[in-house]
């Protein structure tokens, strides 16, 4: 005879046994988070924390804080760090892929996302007979498959490893021939170095270890959490917001990454800003991140400017921006903006920028809005200037190529136009490139408008052409030159 009360007490103790188990699972998507990737950069003291998580909710809080920790600027929506970990992580599973197995945590991949890539690469077959020699093997010629030596220079490490000596090798060896399986050998002396750095990548990269939350993310660069009243300031209606004009590009911060650059000017007859407050969304409405900062007035082609630099993840985003002066609200923006990541491999020629005055700016750092290389431009607003106006004009190139004896060939041709009919011939010159850092580099040059032969209404096209990979870059500027 099955008794009814022990029958209600063993379901209930199956209901919480099955209730905790629930609880406990973790989900596909971090079940194995720990044995991606992003396992390489766990400390010992994350993995243990890691182990007691049993819960999806619990598991997306420690990854958000997890990536916090290592943000070099926590405050920013933009994580820097995050993204070169990712685009090194997408290379090595294109690349070093085997069998069944990923390439980001194959023995390459592991070394390329914590070191970066070598200086240089190279494949040496197994019956070379200095490969013996260089790998530590016994028998080279007993291996059948390739081996690839990696060099470093300790100068373009990440700071915070400290490496010993001017250079170190990391030796792979293919485990069979034309597989692509390449192992690092953890016996060999050649790779000591460098696997001792591997040891201390996860505490070199810990920016923030004694982080507990995750900040609230502010837009811009230096900029603090928003006053409630001045965000309120969005929705003002202000007899100035129909007469500025914005212009909102796509930057350059290094050789990956594109903040967004916004240019407000105002008349000069509207109030000088004292602050500058917003927020970006995303394109569904979702509030990403808040700022308020300190304006500074620029002089501009007409009245005052201000600028502004977005640090963001490529993508599309609604990004709206007010002003105010003495409490009150001058001016109040709505900027619709996509952000393109730049190209992972191959020379890629940023977009070019006009300013109608270019100034040294020392403390600029690569990323401030509209500067390049120490030198910060006003850009050309309008098509109002005179025969006494400078044109400067800059852009970035990444990877360049070079040509048989080494040299970076970048040209500018110049076409002016009076009327929609040509002036004369194009100007055509070798532009002189610098590098700014790692694989970024940047031109810049400018043109007097005095040499036009009257005023009237013009039109100046402007080519930058890699001459080795024959890409190329244009801008076309339509002016009304007075006296």
């Amino acid at each position: 005879m099955r008794h009814k009360g022990l029958c209600i007490l063993f379901t209930f103790v199956l209901a919480v046994l099955f209730g905790s188990l629930a609880e406990a699972q973790l989900s596909g998507e971090y079940a194995d988070w720990e044995d991606g990737p992003e396992g390489f950069l766990l400390t010992k003291k994350e993995r243990k924390q890691w182990s007691k998580i049993k819960n999806d909710a619990d598991a997306e809080g420690f990854i958000e804080l997890f990536w916090a920790k290592r943000n070099p600027d926590p405050t920013s929506s933009f994580n820097v760090f995050k993204a070169d970990f990712e685009r090194r992580v997408r290379y090595a599973d294109e690349n070093f892929a085997y069998g069944k197995y990923r390439g980001a945590t194959s023995d390459r991949g592991k070394v390329l996302i914590l070191l970066g890539p070598p200086r240089t690469a190279q494949t040496q077959s197994s019956t070379d007979g200095t490969v013996s020699v260089i790998s530590g093997a016994q028998d080279a010629g007993q291996i059948s498959g390739d081996f690839q030596a990696w060099l470093y220079d300790p100068l373009t490490m990440p700071e915070g490893f400290d490496v010993p000596g001017s250079n170190f090798i990391l030796w792979f060896q293919e485990m069979r021939e034309g597989t692509n399986e390449f192992v690092l050998d953890r016996s060999n002396r050649v790779n000591a170095n460098g696997i001792a750095l591997l040891g201390d990548a996860p505490d070199v990269y810990l920016l923030h270890p004694d982080m507990v939350e995750v900040p609230n993310p502010v837009s811009v660069a230096g900029a603090r959490s928003p006053d409630s009243s001045h965000l309120a300031w969005i929705d003002a209606d202000t007899e100035w917001n129909n007469s500025a004009v914005v212009i909102a590009e796509a930057g350059v911060t290094d050789a990956t990454s594109r903040p967004l650059w916004i240019h407000i000017e105002l008349p000069p007859e509207a109030p000088v800003l004292d602050v500058l407050a917003g927020q970006v969304k995303s394109p569904a409405g979702e509030v990403l991140s808040t700022f308020e900062i300190d304006a500074t007035p620029i002089a501009a082609q007409s009245g005052n400017a201000y600028h502004l630099s977005f640090p963001l993840a490529p993508g599309e985003y609604a990004v709206e921006v007010s002003g105010g002066a003495a409490g009150v609200p001058v001016i109040s923006q709505s900027i619709e903006a996509e952000l393109v990541q730049i190209p992972e491999t191959g020379t890629w020629l940023s977009p070019m920028w006009t300013g109608v005055s270019a100034k040294a700016e020392k403390g600029s750092v690569l990323g401030s809005p509209f500067c390049f290389g120490g030198w910060h431009i006003v850009p050309v607003s309008g098509p109002e200037l005179t025969r006494e106006s400078e044109i400067s004009y800059f852009g970035f190139m990444v990877r360049p190529d070079t040509d048989e004896e080494g040299a970076i060939k970048l040209k500018v041709r110049i076409r002016v136009t009076r009327d929609g009919k040509p002036l004369g011939r194009p100007s055509t010159m070798s532009l002189e490139v610098t590098q700014i850092a790692g694989d970024l580099y940047m031109y810049g040059n400018s043109i007097l408008l005095s040499g036009l032969p009257e005023p009237g209404e013009y039109g100046l096209k402007f080519e930058i052409t890699d001459k080795v990979s024959e890409i190329t870059v244009e801008r076309e500027l339509q002016l009304n030159i007075t006296e």
